[in-house]
């Protein structure tokens, strides 16, 4: 029997992630890495697992534009 992956990240791959136990500290460490993360009510860290198979991108910056008097 397969069982069904979580959208989230369990506590414990958090902490292979962070290798951090505190709430604050994990956020703060994936926060530092470009990893989206959210503290829940209960004070427990959410991370989506599609935020892990494709990693943020980084946006182009802004064309200089030619200015015609």
């Amino acid at each position: 029997m397969v069982e069904a992956m979580s959208p989230a990240l369990s506590p414990d791959e958090i902490y292979e992630l962070t290798h951090y136990r505190r709430p604050k500290e994990q956020l703060r460490a994936l926060t530092e890495l470009g990893i989206p993360a959210r503290r829940r009510h209960d004070n427990t860290i959410c991370v989506l697992r599609m935020h892990l198979a494709q990693p943020p991108t980084k946006p182009e910056p802004p064309r200089p534009r030619l200015k015609l008097n």
